[in-house]
């Protein structure tokens, strides 16, 4: 397996954001996370990156069977895990007759 997430529950200020999360993806498949806003996609993403302030509550997460929640962002990079930011695609007003 690629990216294992068991049992992660994640807890800010009391307030839960997420909780009993289990997600595998294996290698060569592409999965996608949707949801409403506020639904807990971007948690998420900070999660399995590492980002400052985001460490599961309870639960694992491991990438290619190695445990990440103590690596650092750069430790994470360095083994490929990455985030890719959605940008709205951009055109030109005004198109020539």
């Amino acid at each position: 397996m690629m990216l294992q997430l068991m049992n992660v529950m994640f807890v800010v200020s009391g307030k839960v954001i997420l909780q009993h999360l289990h997600l595998t993806v294996c290698a060569g498949e592409i999965r996608s996370i949707l949801g409403a806003n506020g639904t807990g996609k971007s948690t998420l993403a900070a999660l399995v990156m590492g980002l400052s302030g985001y460490q599961p509550t309870v639960g694992s997460i491991l990438f290619k069977g190695e445990d990440i929640i103590t690596l650092s962002i750069a430790e994470r990079a360095q083994r490929g895990i990455t985030l890719a930011w959605q940008e709205p695609a951009r055109f030109e007003v005004g198109f020539p007759a």
